[in-house]
C-alpha cells in the first residue's frame, strides 16, 4: 500500500485551448511571473520526477503552468472562496515527502486522485496527482509555501539540471497507459477497495472522508 489514502473522489480540470499541454517550453518560468518562490518550487518539483501543476487560495488565486492566464493577466483571476490547495504530478518520492510534511506542518493534509483534464468538452489526459490541502481558511500560506520549498530543496540533490532541459527541448506531459501495468495486480487491488466487508476495511483502514474544494468536482458534461 502507499503512503498518501486516496481522496473520496477524483478532480477534473478545464484547461484554456491555447495551454500548452503536451509540450511545455515553460513549465518553471511561467510560475516566476508570480512569485520567485513558486518559480523554485515547481523546479525542485521535477528534480523529484514530479510536476507542480497548479496552486489554488484565497490569496493567490489560481496560478500554475495549467492556468497559466491567470499569470499573465492577474487582475483577471476567478475569485476563489475555498481554502488553500496545491496541486502536484504523482511520484513516489513526492508522495512520501508530502507524507512526512504533513506529519510535521500542522493544518495541511495530502491525498491521492486521479486528474482528468480536459479542453471544453474533449478529455486531454487523465493523470494521478498529488492533492495537498489546508484543513481550514486561517491557514499561513506563505509560511507552509516557505516551509515546503526548504523541505524539498533538503530532499532533492538535483542542481536545477530537469528544469533546464525541460524548457530547452520542451517538456512532455502523458500519463502512462493502463495496459502497461500488472493487470492481476489491479485486479486485486480494485476488488479489495471495492468490498464492503469490516474485515477488509480493518486491513485497509476507513475510506477517506476529506472533502475538495468545488473546483475539483467531477467534471459535468
Amino acid at each position: 500500500m502507499g503512503i498518501l489514502p486516496y481522496w473520496d473522489q477524483n478532480m477534473d480540470l478545464e484547461i484554456t485551448p491555447w495551454t500548452p499541454y503536451t509540450k511545455d517550453y515553460y513549465p518553471v518560468s511561467v510560475n516566476l511571473l508570480h512569485s520567485d518562490q513558486l518559480g523554485e518550487i515547481a523546479s525542485l518539483a521535477l528534480g523529484m520526477d514530479s510536476e507542480l501543476l497548479f496552486v489554488e487560495s484565497a490569496e493567490t488565486g489560481r496560478v500554475g503552468p495549467l492556468f497559466r492566464e491567470n499569470l499573465l493577466m492577474p487582475g483577471h483571476r476567478p475569485h476563489h472562496e475555498g481554502g488553500f490547495s496545491l496541486i502536484f504530478g504523482y511520484s513516489a518520492m513526492m508522495e512520501a515527502l508530502l507524507g512526512m510534511f504533513t506529519q510535521a506542518f500542522p493544518g495541511v493534509r495530502a491525498g491521492l486522485a486521479v486528474c482528468g483534464v480536459w479542453d471544453r468538452f474533449m478529455l486531454v489526459d487523465e493523470c494521478k496527482v498529488i492533492v495537498l490541502v489546508g484543513d481550514s481558511l486561517l491557514l499561513n500560506e506563505s509560511k507552509c509555501m516557505g516551509a515546503l520549498q526548504e523541505v524539498m530543496s533538503a530532499a532533492t540533490s538535483d542542481n536545477g539540471s530537469c528544469s533546464f532541459f525541460a524548457e530547452k527541448f520542451g517538456y512532455r506531459r502523458f500519463s502512462i497507459p493502463f495496459e502497461t501495468d500488472d493487470v492481476t495486480s489491479l485486479a486485486i487491488s480494485r476488488i479489495l477497495f471495492d468490498f464492503e466487508m469490516d474485515a477488509t476495511r480493518a486491513l485497509l483502514g476507513p475510506p477517506p472522508e476529506a472533502l475538495l474544494p468545488e473546483v475539483f468536482r467531477e467534471h459535468k458534461r
